[in-house]
Protein backbone atom coordinates (compact mmCIF):
# COMPACT_ATOMS: atom_id res chain seq x y z
CA UNK A 1 0.00 0.00 0.00
CA UNK A 2 2.60 2.47 0.90
CA UNK A 3 4.25 1.80 -2.93
CA UNK A 4 0.81 3.02 -4.30
CA UNK A 5 1.39 6.06 -2.30
CA UNK A 6 4.93 6.74 -3.72
CA UNK A 7 4.04 6.41 -7.48
CA UNK A 8 0.53 8.68 -7.30
CA UNK A 9 3.12 11.38 -5.18
CA UNK A 10 5.79 10.99 -7.76
CA UNK A 11 3.47 11.02 -11.03
CA UNK A 12 1.82 14.70 -9.59
CA UNK A 13 5.46 16.35 -9.35
CA UNK A 14 6.34 17.60 -12.32
CA UNK A 15 10.02 17.19 -14.01
CA UNK A 16 9.11 19.58 -16.22
CA UNK A 17 11.60 22.90 -15.23
CA UNK A 18 9.15 25.40 -17.04
CA UNK A 19 5.76 24.19 -14.87
CA UNK A 20 7.70 24.34 -12.29
CA UNK A 21 8.81 27.88 -12.52
CA UNK A 22 5.27 29.12 -13.61
CA UNK A 23 3.77 27.24 -10.57
CA UNK A 24 6.38 29.63 -8.74
CA UNK A 25 5.28 32.49 -10.42
CA UNK A 26 1.70 31.57 -9.56
CA UNK A 27 2.31 31.03 -5.54
CA UNK A 28 4.11 34.24 -5.59
CA UNK A 29 1.49 36.64 -7.10
CA UNK A 30 -1.02 35.05 -5.02
CA UNK A 31 0.89 35.57 -1.87
CA UNK A 32 1.44 39.07 -2.90
CA UNK A 33 -2.00 40.22 -3.48
CA UNK A 34 -2.94 38.98 -0.05
CA UNK A 35 0.23 41.19 1.04
CA UNK A 36 -0.60 44.12 -0.27
CA UNK A 37 -4.32 43.30 0.61
CA UNK A 38 -2.83 43.25 4.26
CA UNK A 39 -1.06 46.40 3.63
CA UNK A 40 -3.81 48.47 2.47
CA UNK A 41 -5.50 47.18 5.54
CA UNK A 42 -2.49 48.25 7.59
CA UNK A 43 -2.34 51.52 6.02
CA UNK A 44 -5.54 52.31 6.77
CA UNK A 45 -5.27 51.46 10.38
CA UNK A 46 -2.04 53.35 10.87
CA UNK A 47 -4.16 56.43 8.64
CA UNK A 48 -7.36 55.94 10.70
CA UNK A 49 -9.33 55.29 7.70
CA UNK A 50 -12.82 55.53 7.73
CA UNK A 51 -14.86 52.60 6.27
CA UNK A 52 -15.73 54.90 2.65
CA UNK A 53 -11.41 54.79 2.55
CA UNK A 54 -11.30 51.53 3.09
CA UNK A 55 -13.75 50.87 0.42
CA UNK A 56 -12.02 52.90 -1.83
CA UNK A 57 -8.83 51.79 -1.33
CA UNK A 58 -9.60 48.07 -1.80
CA UNK A 59 -11.39 48.28 -4.70
CA UNK A 60 -8.78 49.83 -6.54
CA UNK A 61 -6.00 47.56 -5.28
CA UNK A 62 -8.09 44.87 -6.17
CA UNK A 63 -9.38 46.05 -9.42
CA UNK A 64 -5.88 46.41 -10.67
CA UNK A 65 -4.51 43.13 -9.31
CA UNK A 66 -7.70 40.66 -9.46
CA UNK A 67 -7.49 40.14 -13.10
CA UNK A 68 -4.54 38.56 -13.66
CA UNK A 69 -5.42 36.69 -10.31
CA UNK A 70 -8.15 35.18 -12.45
CA UNK A 71 -6.28 34.49 -15.41
CA UNK A 72 -3.50 32.73 -12.93
CA UNK A 73 -5.97 30.88 -11.01
CA UNK A 74 -8.14 29.82 -13.78
CA UNK A 75 -5.01 28.41 -16.14
CA UNK A 76 -3.70 26.35 -12.86
CA UNK A 77 -7.56 24.83 -12.30
CA UNK A 78 -7.81 23.91 -15.47
CA UNK A 79 -4.54 22.39 -15.89
CA UNK A 80 -5.09 20.40 -12.87
CA UNK A 81 -8.44 18.85 -14.38
CA UNK A 82 -6.42 17.49 -17.15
Amino acid sequence: MAENDKSEVSSKVSSDPKENTRSWIAMIYVCAFFGVILIVFAVGVYKCFKVDEFKDMLVTVSGVLSGPLGFIVGYYFKASKE
